[in-house]
């Protein structure tokens, strides 16, 4: 049975924006001592593993200002108010590449840095791809668009070439599945 081993006292928003919100906890440790803990909440995300009958997946490149780098990921975004994953996922995919599909699979659910962010992230596979001719790429920063196999990511990853977290687990989850299904 889960025995939590961190106990809130207190909590306080000390930050909060469109975004998201900064916490600050006095917790009481597993080791019993007190303490204090930031937490950043987030909405829920989503990120999609678009790939086409040739099994190529499409990436998107956008610069991150937290890093000051270029970044090569796939497509995805926050689930707004009054979304679920699955309809934010559709959006998602169509404002970052102009792509809408047939075929919708959840492959699962991650917390890429769970000992600072709230933030869970829902993965999808699309499939049944259609290019609609519109999106939303310059008001999100997205540089250029890339298609390739989707079994040349591996290495891309290997070879720092894709280092966003949720990219690579999406990635890899994306991997495992369809190669479960031979």
């Amino acid at each position: 049975m889960y025995e939590r081993q961190w106990k809130q006292l207190s909590a306080k928003v000390v930050h909060k924006n469109p975004w998201y919100t900064v916490r600050h906890d006095r917790v009481t440790t597993p080791e019993q001592t007190e303490g204090e803990y930031f937490v950043v909440d987030t909405p829920p995300c989503v990120v999609i593993i678009a790939l086409d009958k040739q099994r190529r997946v499409t990436l998107v490149r956008v610069h991150r200002y937290a890093t000051d780098r270029m970044s090569l990921e796939v497509p995805g975004g926050s689930v707004d108010t009054g979304e679920n994953p699955l309809q934010a996922a559709k959006r998602e995919l169509w404002e970052e590449t102009g792509l809408s599909a047939k075929k919708w699979k959840k492959l699962g659910t991650i917390q890429s840095a769970n000992g600072l962010l709230s933030e869970v992230t829902h993965i999808f596979l699309a499939t049944g791809l259609t290019q609609t001719g519109k999106n939303k790429q310059e008001a999100d920063g997205i540089t250029e668009m890339k298609i390739l196999p989707l079994s040349k990511t591996s290495d891309m990853i290997l070879k720092g070439a894709i280092t966003d977290s949720q990219a690579i687990s999406a990635l890899t989850l994306a991997s495992l599945n369809l190669r479960k299904r031979r």
